[in-house]
């Protein structure tokens, strides 16, 4: 029971919310449950509800926990593989006995099926915290059943006859804990860490939360990464020979640029489109039916998906100062402003990017979703997106290092942005594309403008910082 109390401890300071929000629920769920003992039968559904959810969001919160704990240097402790099967047998007796115990007093029909759906729902939720890439494997599912309802509906209670059905969840459940926790018990070498700018958004899910924790990724995610690898070691390799045969400060700022943004030649920034559009044609070509949407707010997640980058930009830059030293020594600026004005030059190399990425997007969703004004769409995501991806690299670059004041700094840029998107593309379509967008060039590229050259100039005047950061 020890081992199990402190797993639990661990569960808490991990995820605090989680566990508290779930044995919430699971009150309400106990309550409800007495209720239902008392013969009220219509609260049977809302008991059951919440316990499913609560037992969801509960063993989410122990696959997150599990991916912290099964490190290689946990399994050098004595019979841990044994204390993680009796933790296990622990919490399947709290959340999975104890429920089917009172739906055998309650005489609830369907016991066989009420056990294997609870297997069910918690190995769910222990797949999606061990592994967070599996929500992107599942949403799919999902889409297609709410897509045919009536078919779901007549295959449930075929369901519900069948004597088969509840073998088949058996089945589904002993998957499911096999492609989550098998991988958790492999000892592997730590792999190389990738840069903190990288900009693939592969391993972003995977971020280690604890020292020497394994980053995981599937097979499909191995590959892409090695593509990403690949055309950054060539992109770097010819930045540095045309560096050598002719030195100039543009191809010394190129380098630069290739070494702190690796992920951003022309190759990769191409990758990368080519695999969010793969995933925006399934996702329109499964829903384009049931459009429930305004085309106009594609040009709105477009700004808002190419804007992610930059909070990436204040933990990342925070993560390699130990590295950025060498970087230091081998420019040898004359001064220390010199060498501030050299970073924050190479960084700005984001906003173009940031811009075209919110272009093709919009231009990809507007021939998908056919919109009716595609040009007004593209005019006020090209205006937002610039100034949005100057106001957001200012205010990453010198904005707050604590975890929660980068949240609020990115909250107020993605919701500034598209108040300031909706915003102009009412102007220009009220007041015309000269003075509409005319407007909305002059107030929003002079807000962003002036926001990058306050920020670099405050960024120019401090010292290079080149110390660890706290884990």
């Amino acid at each position: 029971m020890n081992v199990a109390w402190q797993l639990w401890r661990q569960l808490f300071r991990r995820t605090p919310l989680l566990v508290v929000m779930a044995n919430l629920l699971r009150i309400a769920a106990l309550y409800f449950a007495i209720e239902w003992l008392r013969a009220e039968h219509d609260v049977m559904v809302v008991a059951a509800s919440l316990f499913g959810v609560s037992t969801w969001m509960w063993h989410v919160g122990q696959g997150y926990n599990l991916r912290g704990v099964c490190v290689p240097e946990s399994f050098l402790l004595p019979r841990f593989r044994r204390r993680l099967l009796e933790y296990g047998a622990i919490d399947v007796a709290s959340w999975v006995l104890a429920p089917l115990i009172i739906a055998v007093v309650g005489g609830f029909p369907h016991l066989p099926l009420v056990a294997c759906s609870l297997l069910l729902v918690a190995a769910l939720g222990v797949m999606m915290g061990c592994n967070p890439r599996s929500g992107i494997l599942l949403w799919p599912i999902f889409i297609v059943l709410g897509w045919m309802p009536a078919l779901v509906s007549t295959f449930m209670k075929e369901a519900l006859r069948s004597p088969l059905t509840p073998w088949l969840l058996l089945a589904i459940t002993a998957l499911m804990l096999r492609f989550s926790i098998a991988p958790l018990l492999r000892i592997e070498d730590r792999e190389t860490d990738a840069s903190p700018l990288e900009s693939t958004s592969l391993g972003r899910t995977q971020a280690r939360n604890a020292p020497g924790e394994p980053r995981r990724m599937g097979v499909f995610g191995k590959r892409i990464a090695a593509m990403y690898e690949y055309l950054s070691q060539r992109a770097l390799r010819r930045a540095l020979a045309a560096y050598l045969q002719r030195p100039s400060l543009q191809r010394r700022m190129l380098l630069v640029r290739r070494l702190l943004l690796p992920n951003d030649n022309p190759e990769a920034i191409a990758l990368r489109i080519a695999l969010v559009a793969v995933i925006v044609f399934f996702y329109f070509f499964v829903l384009m039916h049931r459009q429930h949407f305004q085309p106009v707010a594609i040009g709105a997640y477009a700004i808002m998906l190419s804007i992610s980058r930059f909070p990436q930009l204040n933990v990342g830059m925070v993560r390699m100062r130990p590295n950025m030293a060498d970087l230091y020594l081998t420019l040898a600026p004359e001064t220390r402003a010199e060498y501030q004005r050299i970073i924050s030059d190479a960084l700005l190399v984001l906003v173009p990017i940031s811009v075209l990425t919110a272009l093709v997007y919009t231009v990809f969703g507007a021939v998908l979703v056919h919109a009716p004004d595609p040009w007004r769409m593209l005019f006020v995501a090209a205006v937002v997106s610039l100034a949005a991806s100057l106001a957001a690299l200012a205010l990453h670059l010198i904005g707050p290092e604590g975890t929660t004041g980068r949240t609020i700094v990115n909250l107020v840029v993605v919701f500034g942005t598209m108040g300031v998107y909706w915003g102009g593309y009412w102007l220009v379509g009220t007041a015309g594309y000269a003075l509409g967008g005319g407007v909305l060039a002059l107030v929003a590229l002079g807000f962003g403008a002036g926001v990058w050259f306050a920020a670099q100039r405050e960024y120019v005047s401090r010292a290079p910082r080149f110390d660890a950061p706290i884990a």
